[in-house]
């Protein structure tokens, strides 16, 4: 069974679709989808209906997000978030408004999809990964958008006094789940992050500092799930990481296009030249090319 497993990435999501359209036109099509965050967006249109069109309609409402700033908020309402202590800065009625809006009306549920469909959350409070996509009956939508509830920017979902946030906190390229529930033949499209001063550009305020760090931090636990699958009897995973606009900034979506173009670019370049269970790692910093440290500071080299 062949199974698409979507990353997380936030606004660089147009990426991923770029790649799933080259899959597409070369005949590899999914049994089901996997995401977690912005890949679960994604794949919440692509398992209505998995076909090229669907995935160029994936584009559009990404261009569509932009124009109408469905991913951002007024300095105003940040601001206003921030004093009142609130768990989150922006949000995401607009979101969850479009969504639907958007949404074709005989798709209603999980066991509406064309394809199985499987979403991850995080339960935050103990960072254990949830599941949706085996009840049938359930609402995709808001399945989607509490996977994509990236903490401290989105609200997290309150069931029963319990919080639930972004799927990409405990595994933001969820190819465990896909195994799980019986893929065989994986491809994993990946919207990686490529540590290193290119991908630092662009890093002058706080958040973009804090998401710098964790966002590298989160990367390492994907390559350690990549490992795994790779390493399990019976699967093979195509790793396809999308390493392009790594530094662009959270809420811009001016760069839709071109992000679009390096999706394509990418899948072509994997499929002319294909590396089953081959983790692609990110490019490793030489200890000759770090900069000199402060006063006192020796570099540790293992």
């Amino acid at each position: 069974m062949r199974a698409f497993v979507l990353s997380g990435g936030g606004n660089r999501g147009p990426l991923e679709l770029g790649a799933v359209e080259v899959l597409f036109e070369a005949g590899i099509v999914p049994d089901m989808i996997v995401g977690s965050s912005a890949g679960a967006l994604n794949g919440l249109f692509l398992a209505m209906d998995p076909t090229i069109t669907q995935a160029r309609l994936g584009a559009e409402l990404w261009r569509d997000a932009g124009r109408r700033r469905l991913f951002t908020n007024s300095i105003l309402s940040t601001l206003t978030s921030a004093l009142r202590g609130r768990r989150y800065l922006a949000d995401n009625a607009r979101l969850r408004a479009h969504l639907r809006s958007v949404a074709p009306p005989h798709v209603r549920t999980f066991g509406d999809m064309k394809i199985p469909l499987y979403i991850t959350i995080t339960h935050f409070v103990t960072q254990t990964l949830y599941v949706y996509g085996d009840d049938k009956s359930a609402d995709p939508y808001e399945a989607a958008l509490q996977s994509a509830a990236v903490p401290g920017f989105f609200p997290p979902h309150d069931h029963k006094g319990e919080l639930f946030v972004d799927g990409g906190v405990v595994s933001n390229l969820p190819v465990d789940v896909a195994i799980a529930r019986g893929a065989t033949e994986i491809w994993a499209i990946d919207i990686a992050n490529q540590p290193g001063p290119e991908r630092a550009i662009g890093v002058d305020n706080a958040f973009a500092m804090s998401n710098y760090c964790v966002a590298n931090f989160l990367y390492l636990k994907t390559l350690r799930e990549l490992e795994h699958a790779i390493h399990t009897p019976g699967i093979t995973v195509h790793h396809i990481p999308l390493y392009a606009h790594g530094n662009v900034g959270l809420g811009d979506f001016s760069q839709t296009d071109s992000m679009i173009r390096a999706g394509t670019a990418a899948a072509r370049a994997y499929l002319a030249a294909p590396t089953p269970n081959v983790v692609r790692y990110p490019a490793r910093v030489h200890p000759d090319d770090l900069p000199e440290g402060p006063p006192g500071a020796r570099l540790f080299v293992r």
